[in-house]
Formats: C-alpha cells, sequence, structure tokens
C-alpha cells in the first residue's frame, strides 16, 4: 500500500512541476531569502533577545525560555514576536528552495534509479522541514504572548519540533550538495565529440 502511494508520488514528481515552474521558484526563494533572513535577524537583534539558540530552540527548558522573556521589556518582546512571524516568510523560502533544487538536480539523475527516488524523497523532506519550522513557532510566539506564566510544558513540542527540523534541514542540504557533486562531475568526465573545422565539414559533405 505505502510502496504504491510513493510509487504514485515519485511518478507525478517526474514531470509535476515543470522544469520552468521549477526554477522560477527556486530563483523566487533565492529573492525570498534576501528579505527575510536580514529582517528577521534586524528584529531578533532590536528584541534584545539573550538567550542562544542551542539553548532556546534544542534545549526543551520552559524555564531557560521565561528566564530570557523575564529581562526583556515588553517592546523587547514584541519586536521578538515580529521577528518570528516574519520568520514565517524565511520558512517559506527555505522549504522552497530545498524542495526545487532538490527536485531539478533529481531529475537529472537516471529514470527510474535509487539516486532520483533518493531525490525525490529530499525534496518532500525539504517541505516538511519548513512545516516542522512553523509549528516550532507555533509554540514559541505562544510562550512569547504570556511570556512569565506560559505552561512550561510549550517548550517540549517546540524544541522536539526544532530537532526534527534541523535534522531534516541537514539530510536534505548533504543529499543536494552530493547529488550537485554527482551532476558535475558526470558533465565533466561526459565524452564530447570533436568540434569540427569548416574545411572538415566541406570535406566530409563533398564524400
Amino acid at each position: 500500500m505505502i510502496r504504491k502511494k510513493l510509487g504514485r508520488v515519485y511518478d507525478q514528481l517526474t514531470d509535476t512541476p515543470s522544469d520552468r515552474r521549477l526554477r522560477t521558484l527556486l530563483i523566487t526563494s533565492i529573492g525570498l531569502l534576501i528579505v527575510s533572513v536580514p529582517t528577521v535577524i534586524y528584529l531578533l537583534e532590536l528584541s534584545n533577545y539573550p538567550g542562544d539558540l542551542e539553548a532556546t530552540q534544542l534545549g526543551f527548558d520552559g524555564e531557560y525560555i521565561r528566564l530570557c522573556f523575564s529581562n526583556m521589556s515588553g517592546a523587547d518582546v514584541s519586536f521578538f514576536i515580529m521577528g518570528n512571524l516574519v520568520d514565517y516568510l524565511f520558512m517559506v523560502s527555505y522549504g522552497t528552495l530545498l524542495f526545487s533544487s532538490s527536485l531539478i538536480l533529481s531529475r537529472r539523475l537516471r529514470q527510474g534509479s535509487l539516486g532520483r527516488k533518493v531525490g525525490y524523497t529530499a525534496s518532500i523532506l525539504g517541505l516538511l522541514a519548513a512545516c516542522c519550522d512553523g509549528l516550532e513557532n507555533v509554540f514559541l510566539l505562544s510562550m512569547a504572548s504570556n511570556p512569565i506564566d506560559f505552561p512550561s510544558w510549550l517548550a517540549i513540542p517546540h524544541s522536539l519540533f526544532a530537532n526534527i527540523k534541523f535534522d531534516l534541514m541537514y539530510i536534505v542540504s548533504a543529499w543536494i550538495l552530493f547529488a550537485l557533486a554527482y551532476v558535475v562531475v558526470r558533465w565533466i568526465l561526459k565524452p564530447r565529440s570533436p568540434v569540427l573545422t569548416v574545411s572538415e565539414v566541406v570535406q566530409s559533405r563533398a564524400h
């Protein structure tokens, strides 16, 4: 049952979206990254959030997050919330980038090969990583909206989705780098027909 469903998904990803649309998605995602990344960084810097990435996102520690919020003013928390709302634009951009680049590279591999199937799976995981990031932010924003009295258990699903997100991002990124290297090396080593001079073309036609 699962194998048949995966087969249908792989068949659909063979030509949907089209190569032209994938290139458009790739270029658009890069543009969104250029806009979203500095905006998120700027807003989070304005928030003066004292915590670090590892302890906040991966620590499963509600008390640590509460302590960080307690050292922030109301305006700081507002900037923090704004930064995490704009972060959804970043999620869309990198999810689209991982999906489109993985799918573009996968289609350069042999039809029906294991590599192509792995690439199709990676493209889906790229979107899943962005979805996990979105769910992670739901719990973080829930804590930020009630920075002192939020339930500590909210940090557990928050960090759970953060860990899954990072794992998926690393897996998909590694696949993209591997596939890109393979495609480039194959192109370099591909035998090419010799370029004929004008006189050689004339002579071949004469014969």
